[in-house]
């Protein structure tokens, strides 16, 4: 026996999914700036390290 959703069952589950989906893009892409962040001050950190020990050595 098959059940056949009323149209207010189906746009209630339509909502529920694009919430659910547009909350996770946007905590994987909060979770993505912050990451490539992090890696932005590492890389600067380790450029600015070199030209210091480049520019300390004889």
């Amino acid at each position: 026996m098959q059940h056949d959703p009323t149209p207010e069952e189906k746009n209630a589950a339509f909502e529920a999914f694009r919430d659910d989906l547009e909350k996770s893009v946007r905590k994987g892409m909060d979770d993505h700036e912050a990451k490539m962040t992090k890696m932005g001050f590492l890389f600067l950190g380790l450029f600015v390290a070199v030209i210091a020990l480049a520019a300390l050595l004889p």
